[in-house]
């Protein structure tokens, strides 16, 4: 993609500097600066549906103070344009050193994932709806035989539960997604697989990429005391992000897709972490 002609065209910025970011597993993304100017550039699929509400997600929580990489309109007044099949947005550059694993650093995690939904709050919907997303990948859910079994399970489980909290969700809080900047603020970035769902599958992705409830759950409670009976349903919600998991992994390596990754051993990789929790 011309960088640089999307941003003079469609946002009136004439970048001095473009450089390739490294991508997601379903985007391309870049850094541009100019004079008095620094943002990332992001372009996805046009069929992704996360990507709009992503941006609007942003700038939801950048009006509430807390750092999200927040759009910049285009100079038609859209958070989002059309290039060449693919849906472009120009973000707010956020620096910051992404947080790991560390002790500190589940605790920073699971008390930003707290005050987020705090304030992506939103009424309950419609559950069932909601699960869909579990399906997508369901043509692929015999790459290996233990898949469907687990995702249908997995549904079960959370369909057994009672009446849930939603908001709008993150959808993959890994680590580095939160961004610690200079002056120790906290900042949580990518939002394009943003969704209205139940809050604890948020907070079960982050302990599936932690390794574990230990410390962020506590954390995260510190900011939603309301939800502590409800976390005990954490458990069908952990099953259910590996499934996810397990579908989305089956998907890609039946496919041979490679995005987002050094080599296609990554996504061998993913799904045999999830055949493992399952085991």
């Amino acid at each position: 993609m011309d960088v640089a002609g999307v941003l003079r065209e469609g946002w009136g910025l004439r970048a001095a500097r473009v450089e390739v970011l490294s991508g997601g597993m379903n985007s391309a993304a870049w850094e541009a600066s100019g004079e008095g100017w620094r943002v990332a550039v992001k372009s996805v699929p046009a069929a992704d549906t996360g990507f709009g509400p992503g941006l609007q997600v942003a700038e939801r929580l950048s009006a509430a103070g807390i750092v999200s990489g927040r759009p910049r309109p285009s100079t038609a007044g859209r958070l989002s344009e059309v290039v060449d099949g693919r849906q472009v947005a120009v973000l707010e550059f956020v620096e910051g050193e992404p947080l790991a694993y560390g002790k500190g650093d589940q605790r920073a995690i699971g008390v930003l994932l707290g005050r987020v939904h705090g304030v992506l709050r939103e009424p309950a919907g419609d559950l069932e709806e909601w699960l869909s997303m579990a399906t997508v990948f369901a043509e692929y859910f015999d790459y290996e035989e233990w898949v469907e079994p687990a995702v249908r399970g997995a549904l079960d489980g959370v369909r057994a539960l009672p009446p849930l909290t939603w908001a709008w969700l993150h959808g993959d809080p890994a680590p580095e997604a939160f961004l610690r900047q200079a002056d120790g603020e906290l900042g949580l970035i990518d939002w394009g697989s943003a969704s209205r769902g139940p809050v604890l599958y948020d907070v079960a992705s982050a302990v599936m990429y932690l390794g574990g409830p230990a410390i962020v759950v506590p954390a995260y409670l510190t900011q939603r005391p309301e939800l502590a009976a409800e976390l005990e349903g954490l458990e069908a919600f952990l099953r259910l992000r590996y499934a996810v998991q397990a579908g989305y992994f089956a998907w890609r390596c039946a496919e041979r897709i490679g995005t987002g990754l050094d080599d296609l051993e990554g996504n061998r990789i993913g799904l045999t972490h999830a055949r493992e929790f399952f085991r």
